[in-house]
């Protein structure tokens, strides 16, 4: 039987991950005590229908863009296609529902925050497009906020999301305070958007120390080995 170092308690089957808190588990396994449930196939018909469209659609960008326009153009399908990919890719997460929604949902804004600032590179060197800093200045702040309120509103509507995920919370308050640190020290004055950021960051740390004390603490203590 497996043991959970985290949850202290022993796991019955052959599982890798604790079914409560998502760590690996340690110990030798046993036996599963039911059979596996096959995926949903109405689920992986969808996900095979997701993939072959934006396949789809990114060869017939790079054909358009490379191979059917012969005259002198701005490329655009390097930036189509990355868009094309990462939007498959957070889709296929959301199809398969994964367990820990709040990880999702932190994974999916931190790769549009980086496509996003791809995507802004990119046309100031093949576009020769002046470089705003539109993407750290503006659109980061703005996708951090929206997730960790997001984050807040599903940690008041179920205890779950508070008690086995609270991790992702942390690292998205992280990310909307560190970089306001940084602007303050080089810039002296950082933009509105991450005024009001770290300021929903704040207040969310803020409630979660108030309300959720004991979670907060057994959490660090759970992920830092205490």
């Amino acid at each position: 039987m497996k043991y959970c170092p985290h949850c202290k308690m022993n796991i019955g089957g052959n599982h890798e991950k604790c079914p409560l808190c998502q760590n690996a588990l340690e110990g030798v396994g046993e036996r599963d005590y039911w059979p596996k449930v096959e995926e949903n196939s109405k689920r992986l018909k969808a996900f095979k229908i997701v993939l072959f469209t934006v396949l789809a659609v990114c060869i017939l960008n790079f054909a358009a863009d490379y191979f059917f326009i012969k005259t002198e153009h701005l490329s655009w399908s390097p930036i189509v296609v990355a868009w094309l990919l990462v939007s498959g890719w957070i889709l296929e997460l959301v199809l398969k529902k994964h367990y820990n929604l709040l990880k999702t949902m932190l994974v999916a804004i931190l790769a549009l925050c980086a496509l996003c600032q791809v995507s802004e590179i990119y046309m100031h060197w093949a576009w020769e497009i002046p470089y705003l800093g539109i993407t750290p200045r503006y659109i980061i702040p703005i996708l951090c906020s929206a997730n960790i309120v997001a984050n807040f509103v599903l940690s008041l509507v179920d205890k779950h999301f508070t008690d086995h995920s609270l991790i992702y919370m942390f690292i998205n308050i992280l990310i909307g305070v560190v970089p306001w640190v940084a602007l303050l020290f080089f810039e002296g004055r950082p933009p509105l958007a991450w005024n009001i950021c770290v300021v929903i960051n704040i207040l969310v740390y803020i409630y979660l120390f108030v309300f959720r004390g004991r979670i907060v603490i057994n959490e660090f203590k759970k992920r830092f080995h205490m």
